[in-house]
């Protein structure tokens, strides 16, 4: 498969967020797209473009605890390589990424347990929009893509609920 550097260096960061076995595969996919393809990875990259205004904001209201903003920051990167990686397919297919950001009606956030339980909120919804997605790819290799980011969203999940269910901060087993 030849994939051009100028389409390499267009998917941003997408490497970062699929791994290079899954890029190649991609970039060619996302070239091929149907629109139906396109549509869905639009909404997904709306979503991470969401995600990353929701953990902004959760960063700027100063009730987050050090360790807790540390981790809350890097899951802001997971949502910035992932929007990064959908945009770079959704150009590959020679159409322009939107650049909304859905609204985001946010519960009273009064303490880092009220930060981070709507935030596991968000990211079990990110989680099963990518879990619905990807029977709906017509692509198998867009369908793979998709599943990876599901495998870190899932992740999020998990990291929150276990930090839900601590009196202590446990996110220090995940920060170096």
């Amino acid at each position: 498969m030849q994939i051009s550097r100028a389409k390499l260096l267009g998917t941003g960061t997408a490497l970062a967020a699929i791994g290079s076995g899954l890029l190649g595969p991609f970039i060619a996919a996302a070239e091929a797209a149907s629109e139906g393809d396109i549509k869905i990875l639009q909404v997904a990259a709306l979503s991470e473009r969401t995600a990353i205004k929701a953990y902004t904001d959760a960063a700027g209201t100063g009730l987050l605890s050090p360790g807790v903003l540390a981790v809350a920051k890097g899951f802001m990167a997971d949502h910035m390589a992932h929007r990064d990686a959908l945009e770079g397919a959704i150009k590959a297919a020679g159409m322009t990424p939107d650049t909304g950001v859905a609204a985001i009606t946010y519960p009273p956030l009064n303490s880092q347990n009220d930060i981070l339980t709507f935030a596991q909120t968000l990211e079990r919804g990110a989680a099963s929009a990518y879990l619905a997605s990807i029977p709906n790819l017509q692509d198998r290799n867009l369908a793979k893509v998709a599943g990876s980011i599901l495998g870190v969203e899932t992740t999020h999940v998990a990291i929150l609920a276990y930090t839900l269910t601590q009196s202590t901060e446990p996110y220090k087993a995940f920060v170096a």
